[in-house]
């Protein structure tokens, strides 16, 4: 499987540490162990203060896997089995949100995106003293007159950054927020962030993009697991784009999944041929009725994107159905009484399952 990062092997391990304890039917017997497990004694702690906040981090990371979020902790004294007790014995509330912040993991970010560094020379000029519209630089005559920020009073507007003729001054990025193209991700007064479910448009971005891992998708694993366990008949529809992430055949991957339990395996492709048949014919309607042009409708975070944050296109979006809900349809004729799952790597088609009544879960 392809990894681009760290964080992304120890979410995996994660996983499946906990899939094959499910497994052995010893998850909620052992999942109490599993921080000490994982960080036991004298083990190296990759960028916690200590051991005892590195099992705190990984105690919260398994709450998304097991399909819970922060939110859901109404006790601290709470073990683990109890939540995965509630988890497999499907006593635990389906989210309305996708993704989770873990707050443990979560800390160690800056307050403010603008630094002093040393290159500071203390000039006459004072630019970014000059500048700085809430008066949150200040000159130390200890050292020279160099600057120092006040991070709480800094609003971090960037202009001392652009006025210091040294380039002493440096923009600190906070990934997450970074990378959230829509800017639906902040930090609290405690410096964690949250996600601003009237803004988000679950492109995924943030999770990928978080060096701390303490971004989590809220997971349906331990669901469809259980309707396996069960006996149900549960098909798996997969994304294409699932194949590139193994070095496999297609027969093997496919093999595999239907291994677990599934019932069958229908591609997704299926669907995309009726989504690329049906926007042809409707832009040839649109364009006939003098409408200069048609987006897609295939992207579930692109419509998220159209409905928040740019609302005029919406008369431009095609009317047509994803290759997920055509494929959906294609399944629920030839298996009307099974669960459907889909899996591929977009977050944002959770988001679209909720409003398709076919599709019971998404695996990402």
């Amino acid at each position: 499987m392809a990894f681009t990062n760290n964080v992304m092997i120890v979410r995996h391990k994660l996983l499946a540490m906990m899939v094959n304890k499910w497994k052995e039917d010893r998850l909620c017997q052992d999942i109490d162990r599993l921080p000490i497990q994982l960080s036991p004694r004298n083990s190296e702690v990759l960028g916690r203060c200590c051991i005892h906040k590195e099992r705190a981090v990984w105690k919260y990371k398994m709450f998304p896997l097991l399909g819970y979020d922060m939110s859901d902790e109404k006790d601290e004294l709470t073990p683990l089995s109890d939540y995965a007790r509630r988890a497999i014995n499907g006593e635990r509330e389906q989210k309305e949100n996708i993704m989770s912040v873990i707050d443990e993991a979560c800390s160690s970010c800056v307050k403010t995106n603008y630094e002093i560094t040393n290159l500071c020379r203390g000039c006459v000029a004072r630019s970014c003293s000059m500048n700085c519209p809430k008066g949150a630089i200040t000159h130390d005559k200890k050292r020279h007159g160099q600057a120092v920020i006040d991070h709480d009073l800094c609003i971090n507007c960037g202009k001392c950054y652009q006025s210091c003729p040294y380039h002493a001054i440096v923009y600190v990025p906070v990934p997450c927020e970074e990378a959230c193209p829509v800017k639906a991700i902040s930090k609290d007064q405690y410096g964690v962030e949250h996600i601003d479910e009237s803004k988000c448009i679950y492109c995924g971005k943030c999770l990928n993009a978080c060096p701390f891992g303490a971004i989590f998708e809220i997971s349906q694993v331990f669901d469809v697991l259980n309707n396996i366990w069960d006996g149900k008949p549960v098909v798996a529809m997969v994304a294409p784009s699932i194949l590139g992430q193994f070095n496999t055949t297609k027969e093997k991957l496919y093999g595999a999944i239907k291994a677990i339990g599934f019932t069958a395996v229908v591609e997704v492709a299926e669907g995309a041929m009726m989504t690329v048949s049906n926007e042809a014919v409707e832009l040839k309607e649109k364009l006939g009725e003098g409408q200069p042009f048609m987006t897609t409708s295939c992207c579930p975070s692109y419509i998220q994107l159209v409905r928040k944050h740019i609302p005029d296109m919406a008369p431009f979006v095609s009317a047509s159905g994803s290759p997920m809900y055509y494929t959906a349809q294609i399944i629920k004729e030839k298996y009307p009484d099974a669960k459907q799952v889909f899996i591929g790597p977009c977050i944002a088609k959770r988001k679209e399952a909720k409003e398709n009544p076919n599709v019971d879960y998404v695996m990402t």
